[in-house]
């Protein structure tokens, strides 16, 4: 059984791994955006002439960089939670829900990514392109959106397998790192 716990804590590390990097990769993306956007306001400023793309390819950035880091707002703990019955309840009964909510997350999470894929089959289908100067190959945009609520879907069922191999083991440390509040805010908020 250790053997398997092993396995399945290597998997998380793997999902975190990639998680961290995709989300580096969103703040460098967003990051250009911002400059492009300055870039294009100083143009027109200056010279009276803007680039072109700027506002098609931001909204693409923001629309990817949302799916994307979730997974990674999800690993981090670092979402909104809203506890107010939670740390009135029990240890079992705080655990209960986290496992509870993490399960309902990963069904909502296949369910976006399930209902996402619809969109990019139809842009390859048709061969859609922006209805803008550049006109854009929609797919491309897409696919990657797509991907990053797939990589969702796939890291909410790494961390349900995982919590679920916790609740058999009873290893409640396990369950509280993975479904839990996060504490470090907790103490700090109390500070």
């Amino acid at each position: 059984m250790t053997t398997l716990l092993s396995a399945l804590d290597a998997v998380v590390a793997a999902t975190r791994l990639v998680s961290r990097f995709a989300a580096r990769l969103m703040g460098l993306a967003l990051l250009a955006v911002v400059l492009f956007i300055g870039a294009e306001i100083l143009m027109r400023q200056l010279f009276g002439h803007a680039l072109s793309g700027v506002h098609e390819y931001s909204g693409y950035v923001l629309a990817v960089l949302s799916a994307w880091g979730l997974s990674h707002t999800l690993l981090e703990r670092a979402h909104i939670r809203i506890d107010v019955v939670h740390g009135q309840l029990s240890p079992r009964s705080r655990q209960a829900l986290d496992i509870i909510a993490l399960l309902a997350l990963n069904l909502v999470a296949w369910t976006i990514a399930l209902n996402a894929y619809p969109v990019l089959a139809k842009s390859l289908a048709n061969g859609t392109t922006a209805n803008t100067p550049l006109a854009t190959p929609l797919w491309i945009p897409q696919l990657v959106w797509l991907s990053g609520y797939a990589w969702f879907a796939i890291t909410t069922s790494v961390l349900g397998v995982r919590v679920l191999a916790a609740l058999f083991t009873r290893d409640a440390a396990t369950i509280e790192a993975l479904a839990g509040p996060d504490k470090g805010d907790t103490a700090r908020e109390a500070t």
